[in-house]
């Protein structure tokens, strides 16, 4: 008796050991599905924004030289999310512009989240890992950027363009790509683009002026009737109800009308 119930003390701790060393097995720590999270080197992943009495938490910024807290996204509630990790996907023609899905319900909801006021024109629900990057329309990677200003949404579009033309070139990894993007998008256009252009107005004109009400200025985008301004993206949920329905007679670069027979947003 005194030498077996060492031994057998001694077999539970090693059984219980084993146990508990073979839960964490299979996925490695950090790993990450492409479907529904961010890329694997963006941090803040574990954090969750919780929201108090039905109210959204003080929104947290990064702090970036230069640049306004409103242009860049909260890390917390946008770390950045990919769709695919394919480069022959993304570099097919057309990819970008069939793989948009955010619908008007998603478009409130970032606003909610990030308390901003949902003014027509002002903002652009953006994809932070963008669409030609392989991003997901899930809403962690959505934030509402700001037109208006150097580091406004129409920036950050010709960053989208110059990482894809990389990408499709084989200078960079499509991997590495929405990892800048991702961590630091102004960081990622100061090296692979440059200095920033001269501050835009609200609906994304160079030098124009939306006076904060939000009112498009003097470009409008053809093929639309009536009037809409040249702008990044827009969604029906962006359009004013004095607008509906927007008569379509162009190419659509909007994708406002999905059935095709000539108006939309009815």
């Amino acid at each position: 008796m005194a030498v077996r119930l060492p031994l057998l003390g001694l077999a539970v701790v090693l059984s219980l050991a084993a146990a508990c060393g073979s839960s964490g097995a299979g996925v490695p720590r950090g790993s990450a599905s492409y479907s529904d999270t961010p890329p694997s080197s963006t941090t803040h992943t574990r954090h969750r924004h919780r929201h108090a009495g039905g109210k959204p938490t003080r929104v947290h910024r990064p702090r970036r030289r230069g640049v306004p807290a409103a242009d860049l996204p909260d890390p917390r509630l946008t770390p950045g999310v990919v769709r695919t990790g394919s480069a022959a996907v993304v570099c097919r023609p057309g990819y970008a512009s069939g793989a948009r899905d955010v619908p008007s319900s998603e478009n409130e909801a970032v606003y909610a989240r990030y308390g901003v006021a949902h003014v027509p024109y002002a903002h652009e629900v953006d994809h932070l890992v963008s669409l030609e990057l392989g991003g997901s329309n899930a809403i962690r990677n959505l934030w509402p950027e700001p037109y208006a200003g150097r580091w406004g949404a129409r920036t950050k579009d010709a960053l989208e363009n110059r990482l894809h033309d990389l990408v499709c070139s084989g200078a960079i990894r499509l991997r590495d790509a929405q990892r800048i993007e991702a961590r630091n998008w102004v960081a990622a256009y100061r090296r692979y683009v440059g200095s920033p252009p001269a501050a835009t107005g609200g609906n994304g004109a160079a030098g124009g002026s939306s006076g904060g009400s939000g009112a498009p200025g003097p470009g409008c985008e053809p093929g639309y009737s009536p009037c809409l301004p040249v702008v990044g993206d827009l969604n029906c949920a962006d359009i004013p109800a004095a607008k509906k329905p927007v008569r379509v007679s162009g190419s659509d670069p909007y994708r406002l009308d999905g059935d095709g027979d000539g108006l939309a947003c009815e």
